[in-house]
């Protein structure tokens, strides 16, 4: 897939973790770009110094002058911080923000903040709610990886308050990173969509780790299946908490359905019933056969 321009010359990224780190390296991968990182954490901005993946940087709380002119001088600023500080920073350095500049989030909600990130915006500058859905099991800034978004999905999230220019900038972000497939959707729906394609993951990743109750001794009766459905249940604990109870009412429903299809498979198991199981699977790998020919039509 070929990558677009990138629309962007200067940017901020505020919290240099697995996903701020990647999107800065993407984006040098993609074109020029002067890239200011900053965040509480002094280690990660020194080590994005010396290796030369940010231009300058700044510690929050401590370098709060330079900090405001990084982020004065920047035409994008991308907060990639736990949803908790996103409006805290805003209402800290908001009067920084210079006309023009488009403020963007990474994070994997939008319905709770978005309208009043939007409404503490200087006049002159844009908030958007994105969200690319990539990652890894690993966090940090020496997690970070330039081709994380290669393929991947990039959800924006626009509002009444968004301009087509401006969300057609994001959209050439997206697709200078390296995403293949980009759609809009209000906030409200995103939540809703999310809480069954990446909170419910999670969820269920988790709690079939924790389900064992025999040996520990474990690994050697593990295959790929088990390796996959698993995968993500090395979790990073503070963030997810934060985005399961922020989500939590689209988040009980998928609970819920799904716990309905669990008694649907228990009962057949249970009754021996082998049309009903039959039934119960072949309708998930005819659902599962059509996400996938979907979705590599994207890639065509």
């Amino acid at each position: 897939m070929k990558k677009a321009a990138l629309p962007f010359t200067t940017i901020s990224v505020v919290g240099l973790g697995l996903m701020g780190t990647s999107l800065i390296e993407a984006c040098e991968d993609a074109g020029t770009v002067t890239a200011y990182g900053m965040g509480r954490n002094p280690v990660s901005i020194q080590k994005g110094i010396r290796d030369k993946v940010l231009a300058d940087g700044a510690v929050l709380g401590q370098e709060d002058d330079h900090a405001r002119k990084l982020l004065a001088g920047s035409d994008l600023i991308v907060l990639a911080m736990y949803p908790s500080g996103l409006l805290p920073f805003i209402e800290t350095y908001r009067d920084s923000f210079s006309k023009g500049t488009i403020v963007i989030d990474i994070c994997g909600l939008k319905g709770a903040f978005v309208d009043k990130a939007q409404a503490l915006m200087p006049e002159g500058v844009e908030y958007i709610g994105t969200h690319p859905m990539a990652g890894r099991e690993t966090s940090g800034y020496d997690a970070a990886n330039s081709e994380l978004f290669l393929g991947t999905s990039f959800l924006i999230a626009p509002t009444d308050k968004n301009t087509e220019e401006n969300i057609d900038r994001i959209i050439r972000l997206a697709k200078a990173i390296g995403c293949a497939r980009i759609r809009k959707v209000s906030p409200e729906e995103h939540d809703v969509i999310i809480a069954y394609t990446s909170h419910m993951p999670h969820v269920l990743a988790s709690s079939l780790i924790n389900c064992w109750n025999g040996t520990e001794d474990i690994a050697s009766f593990t295959g790929g299946s088990f390796r996959d459905a698993t995968r993500v249940a090395q979790i990073n604990s503070r963030l997810w908490t934060q985005l399961f109870l922020d989500n939590k009412g689209p988040l009980m429903k998928e609970l819920d359905d799904f716990q309905k299809e669990l008694d649907t498979f228990k009962k057949a198991l249970a009754e021996d019933d082998a049309e009903a199981m039959n039934a119960f699977l072949d309708r998930s790998c005819q659902r599962k056969t059509a996400w996938n020919e979907r979705r590599d039509r994207y890639h065509e």
